[in-house]
């Protein structure tokens, strides 16, 4: 829906005039112009007690927000300053730092063993299967 034209305006006028005659146009026009008044008053309230509802219900987000943001840059620092305390003065890493294959590595893989899976009983010719393990019949009784 565009706006209206010049031509279209005096069309709308005219016939306005035509059907309310020259003698009420001007109590019509009073009238028009006070309910465009009702109307913008009602706008204007209606927009001030929205705007408050909306401030009292975003503020506790926004400080939310803003404590986050505050743990957040804190969070960074002490990050910061752990990984400057864990470099020495020549800028190697110090020797207690874990080396990459251990961190990445799974709990299954050895470092250094190029990938390959551990097998904790092939490894422990000792060591028992959950098949081999003793069941409750086979302990000897207790009295």
């Amino acid at each position: 829906m565009g706006s209206l034209s010049f031509s279209e305006i005096v069309v709308i006028v005219l016939v306005i005039l035509i059907v309310f005659g020259p003698n009420r146009l001007p109590d019509l026009a009073r009238k028009a112009g006070e309910f465009m008044n009702k109307v913008r008053n009602a706008s204007s309230s209606m927009t001030e007690v929205l705007g408050v509802d909306y401030e009292e219900t975003v503020e506790p987000f926004l400080s939310a927000k803003r404590d986050l943001d505050g743990i957040k840059e804190d969070l960074t620092k002490t990050v910061r300053t752990f990984g400057q305390a864990a470099t020495v003065p020549d800028g190697n890493e110090a020797n207690d730092a874990p080396e990459q294959d251990e961190v990445d590595a799974p709990a299954s893989v050895k470092p250094g063993s190029a990938g390959t899976k551990s097998d904790p009983v092939a490894d422990d010719p000792e060591a028992t299967t959950p098949d081999e393990a003793e069941s409750p019949d086979d302990k000897p009784a207790t009295t």
